[in-house]
């Protein structure tokens, strides 16, 4: 059986992925013969963007469009499998099957399938993310494997061990604020559920079974604004491009009070905490993206 595969350069330079990638024909042919499926030619779309899993379109034999989502090497896709397993489809992608042995997930295919940030209305995109965030979250199971949110902020610890107990290219001062505000948040929390953890425009897509559907989810639980933070802090160019920033964070900011019945404060600081966690995600990176994330940081400080 010939397998059409591409792989992208976003996991081609990944050096220590090497085996895996070249085990990937393999993976996609068991996979095919397992659920009895033709593999598709790989998606080139810009926003179908292969990061950390490899990403196949397929069909299954009664002709139903499927998505193959393999994990590569340390990838916690189990937690995704968990997630979408509490969702059973509402609000989120529904998983089809899962292989534990080769980390495929075979997943409900979302058509169209555009990303959210297609759409040039941020005060209509913040009302469907806060409506589908709040039809995601669930209550946490009494036995799961779902990581805390503070796993993220011991990443700061993680920063300061790498760079001789100080904070590399981030500010001390953003480093420090986030590690307070996230305590102070935590300590005021009322509410435990299980997050997607990093639920943004690119990780929303169009649908025929309900008009927008979650992907993705990391798997995470702790206060639901942590999952307001993380769309609070991006800005597609699609529906933010030329626009006053400050403007569209007070405009979201209300919206999501207004949704959500989160504290204009709360919203605020989660915004902060989850700005100052992307700056640390991107921090090792050339393009030092992280600079504009702490600029996030700082304009969202300024309203409280």
């Amino acid at each position: 059986m010939s397998i059409p595969i591409r792989i992208p350069e976003t996991l081609a330079r990944n050096k220590e992925w090497a085996e895996w990638l070249a085990q990937l024909p393999d993976i996609l042919a068991a996979s095919a013969k397992r659920w009895n499926l033709q593999i598709e030619t790989p998606m080139t779309e810009e926003y179908a963007e292969m990061s950390y899993c490899y990403i196949a379109p397929a069909k299954r034999e009664d002709g139903t469009e499927v998505i193959l989502k393999i994990g590569s090497p340390g990838q916690r896709l189990e937690n995704e499998v968990h997630a979408l397993q509490l969702c059973n489809g509402q609000s989120a992608v529904k998983l089809l099957d899962y292989d534990s042995e080769f980390g495929v997930l075979m997943l409900e295919r979302a058509r169209p399938g555009v990303p959210l940030s297609v759409c040039t209305d941020d005060r209509e995109n913040t009302r469907i993310v806060s409506r589908l965030m709040r039809a995601f979250w669930q209550p946490l199971p009494a036995k799961h494997s779902f990581r805390p949110t503070a796993y993220e902020i011991e990443g700061f610890g993680r920063l300061r061990k790498t760079h001789n107990g100080t904070t590399g290219p981030l500010p001390e001062k953003w480093v420090v604020r986030t590690e307070k505000l996230y305590e102070e948040l935590m300590a005021t929390s009322t509410e435990t559920v299980v997050l997607h953890g990093d639920l943004h425009h690119y990780n929303i897509l169009s649908a025929e079974c309900e008009p927008w559907l979650i992907i993705d989810p990391k798997g995470y639980f702790g206060d639901p604004g942590y999952d307001v933070g993380a769309f609070l802090a991006n800005y597609p160019e699609e529906s933010c491009g030329g626009k006053d920033q400050d403007e569209i964070d007070v405009s979201r900011i209300n919206i999501m009070i207004e949704e959500l019945g989160i504290p204009r404060d709360r919203v605020i600081k989660w915004g902060i905490v989850l700005a100052c966690i992307w700056a640390r995600w991107s921090s090792d990176t050339p393009e030092e993206k992280w600079r504009e994330d702490i600029r996030r940081a700082e304009a969202l400080d300024g309203l409280l």
